[in-house]
């Protein structure tokens, strides 16, 4: 039986890695570039060393198997993939073009081979070796892509020069040995160190986004799921600012539930608790504008914050809501308003003379709560220009 912890961490890897698929197909046209310039200029290099037909048939399959990856990735830039799945589709095709441009320059090593001219063999030899230290950057965050690119390649060309026998060719086939295993040894450590750095970005934005969510967390009211007072004090300073500079109407409305002790005395604090979430749900989808906000500010005190809304507008969104906590049609049998649960509105706004500052504000609609309450509860009082009230 598989073991799930190993089934979960080669998930994971897989997860990590997939993005550095899309990495290597956006760094693919350089290499496609240089690989074919390189390999033109090396037949250049041995167009009078090298039979002619031989030459031309290895610069037709560097000039094919380049032609082939740029429809890959032009297939993979059209294609857009954005899950993981569909990148994970694409690695095939990207190995598939790594394996093959090694079978072309290991080809190079063996039929590009100048036996009776050491310093064309110097130049080949030189050239693979660029190629190989070249694409490390490039296949080795790929699982299995640069080994695939780089053994085709190392092995014909050492095999060529140690079959020469002689001392300096067995000496150059070795190195060329050592330096593949070099390579291979860089590109594993390349490969960790994207990997790590994968875990690493991937830990870093799972960090962030717990960040956020406990920072909208502290936000948000417990038992309602509405904002709380710490968002609607932020939200009040942010669009009071706005107003001052834009010079904008800005309004707030205070609303408080009507003798909810006595509802929470009669019916019990757990029936008192879904009456404030009921109450406050409907408050919150009353509000159609997106910079509309409803907080709870206090037991089953509420505030409403209207960005660009006159008085006569905000006392229109007060009676609206009124409405619609009327049609809840909650039973509240210990009122003496009314026998369903009704609320209580003070409405005030930046247009008024007296308000000057957004503790004005807060003031004002907080006197205007307090007369709609002594005029008798389940009405709208709005502030007028001289601070005093009025029934609406």
């Amino acid at each position: 039986m598989d073991n799930p912890v190993r089934q979960s961490a080669d998930s994971q890897d897989s997860g990590i890695l997939v993005p550095q698929i899309a990495q290597s197909f956006r760094q693919l046209p350089i290499s496609l570039i240089v690989n074919l310039a390189i390999g033109l200029i090396l037949a250049a290099v041995l167009w009078n060393a090298v039979p002619t037909p031989v030459l031309l048939t290895w610069s037709g399959l560097l000039i094919a198997v380049t032609g082939a990856r740029f429809l890959t990735l032009q297939a993979f830039r059209n294609a857009a993939p954005r899950s993981e799945s569909d990148l994970a589709s694409w690695t095939k095709y990207f190995l598939a073009g790594a394996c093959a441009a090694g079978v072309v320059w290991g080809l190079s090593g063996m039929l590009l081979f100048d036996p009776g001219s050491f310093p064309h063999q110097v130049v080949l030899a030189f050239v693979l070796g660029g190629m190989m230290a070249g694409a490390v950057p490039l296949l080795s965050p790929v699982s299995h892509a640069y080994w695939c690119f780089a053994i085709p390649i190392v092995v014909p060309i050492s095999i060529r020069m140690m079959w020469m026998g002689d001392r300096i060719h067995l000496v150059m086939g070795l190195m060329m040995v050592i330096f593949g295993l070099a390579m291979l040894a860089t590109s594993v450590q390349v490969q960790r160190l994207f990997r790590d750095s994968e875990k690493l970005r991937r830990e870093l934005f799972s960090v962030i986004e717990v960040e956020q969510a406990l920072e909208y967390l502290v936000r948000l009211d417990s038992l309602t799921g509405i904002p709380n007072r710490r968002l609607f004090e932020e939200e009040l300073s942010k669009e009071w600012a706005r107003t001052k500079r834009n010079h904008a109407p800005f309004s707030l409305i205070m609303a408080d539930i009507d003798h909810f002790k006595e509802y929470n005395d009669h019916y019990g604090h757990p029936a008192g608790d879904l009456c404030l979430v009921e109450v406050a749900q409907a408050m919150h989808h009353a509000l159609s504008r997106p910079g509309d906000v409803v907080a709870r500010i206090g037991g089953e005190e509420f505030a409403f914050l209207l960005p660009q809304t006159d008085l006569s507008g905000a006392i229109s969104v007060a009676e609206q809501i009124r409405e619609r906590i009327l049609a809840l049609n909650l039973p509240h049998e210990a009122s003496p308003v009314a026998s369903h649960v009704t609320l209580s509105f003070g409405v005030s706004s930046s247009e008024l003379t007296s308000v000057s500052s957004a503790g004005e504000l807060i003031r004002t609609s907080d006197i205007a709560l307090y007369e709609a309450k002594r005029c008798g509860r389940n009405q709208i009082v709005a502030a007028r220009k001289t601070a005093s009230v009025v029934v609406a």
